[in-house]
């Protein structure tokens, strides 16, 4: 099989064992199943994030980050940009660039943020209600076919397993020196 031919799993596994074999040469002590769970869930993440941009969101003329944000805004009511931000786990320059563009299509609702008068609230338009719904609807749905091949229990265990990443305690940081 050519590299024009080689498979998505071919190709995987064989970048898997590249990996290790740096890890070998770099960190001989290192732990090379840390290795590959850290690079199997950033690789699966970004698989999946742009699989949901190339077939259902860019269809709609939007990007993930346009989901994320009017996803976060519809399950809020209304938010902060920084609340947004964080919520939607999105930089505070891409909500911003974001926001101009939701607010050119008037898709969301700007007023004054009643607990801080320096910041605004934002909520979804009528519009902006729909196209959240409509993007929501096509994106779970695209998410239930990637899922289809994973029983009931092997969906919670996932759940279950990534949540101790996404929600517990980060490692210790360390101050490794700078490159340059």
């Amino acid at each position: 099989m050519t590299d024009a031919e080689t498979s998505p799993t071919d190709e995987g596994d064989r970048f898997i064992k590249l990996a290790l074999s740096v890890l070998e040469g770099a960190d001989p002590e290192g732990s090379a199943s840390a290795l590959e769970l850290g690079l199997t869930i950033v690789r699966a993440g970004n698989r999946l994030q742009n699989d949901l941009d190339t077939y259902v969101n860019r269809p709609a003329g939007a990007t993930w980050a346009t989901f994320r944000v009017l996803f976060t805004i519809q399950a809020m009511g209304s938010v902060t940009p920084k609340r947004l931000a964080r919520l939607s786990n999105t930089s505070a320059a891409s909500v911003t660039s974001v926001l101009k563009t939701l607010d050119k299509h008037g898709l969301i609702v700007r007023e004054p943020d009643p607990k801080d008068g320096r910041s605004v609230s934002l909520a979804l338009s009528p519009a902006g209600e729909a196209a959240a719904s409509e993007l929501f609807r096509r994106n779970h749905a695209r998410m239930e076919a990637w899922a289809a091949d994973f029983s009931e229990e092997e969906r919670a265990l996932l759940v279950r397993m990534l949540g101790r990443i996404l929600y517990g305690p980060r490692p210790p940081r360390v101050d490794y020196p700078r490159l340059n």
